[in-house]
């Protein structure tokens, strides 16, 4: 028997609300949800704690309601919140994964595809150079032994970025690729984790 979202709430990373919210506009996906930054994956420590209030808070709520994780394998102990009564996660190591189904984020990721988001590319440089400290010549030498391109997902809810792809593209010294993406992936993964949660005492 299938979970009736009514009765499933997610705790979702802000890297997808502009997505999650026009799915529910739509009506084809039709639970609560509550967004956490995503700029605490930049502190996973900080992350897993703010995750875990969440969580509680959630139970104090609504102790008969389940949950589903909007995450990908974020910080250290995602297993250990899902293994809890009630609580399912979204299949996918991160969000580019969920976004893009397995195959496909695997396939790109050989290829030494880096992604960017649609709420990350608008913030790269506080991603790049306010978080990660990556500077000057440094961000490139360091990108480009890893990377061959960048990839812009674009889920066709905001506008593409393109001034700030152009300058993470030079600040970073690698090509940018935009890819339009469907939310079909992003909506199965969340369905099968809502019937998921049905089955998961």
């Amino acid at each position: 028997m299938n979970q009736d979202p009514r009765r499933v709430r997610c705790i979702a990373c802000s890297i997808f609300r502009k997505e999650l919210e026009a799915l529910q506009a739509s009506g084809r996906l039709d639970l609560p949800v509550e967004y956490l930054n995503s700029m605490l994956h930049m502190v996973p420590a900080k992350l897993e704690v703010r995750l875990q209030e969440a969580l509680e808070a959630a139970r104090r709520q609504d102790p008969d309601r389940d949950v589903v994780i909007a995450y990908g394998d974020c910080c250290g102990h995602m297993e250990d919140f899902e293994a809890e009564p009630g609580t399912t996660r979204t299949q996918g190591i991160n969000c580019c994964e969920i976004v893009l189904g397995r195959e496909t984020y695997r396939k790109l990721r050989r290829e030494g595809a880096f992604f960017l988001m649609p709420e990350w590319a608008r913030s790269w440089r506080q991603v790049f150079v306010g978080q990660l400290g990556l500077l000057g010549p440094c961000a490139k030498t360091f990108m480009q032994e890893l990377h061959t391109r960048l990839i812009y997902l674009d889920t066709g809810i905001l506008p593409v970025p393109h001034e700030e792809l152009a300058g993470a593209s030079e600040f970073l010294g690698l090509p940018v690729e935009i890819l339009p993406v469907s939310l079909d992936p992003l909506l199965a993964n969340l369905r099968q984790a809502i019937q998921t949660a049905g089955h998961h005492d």
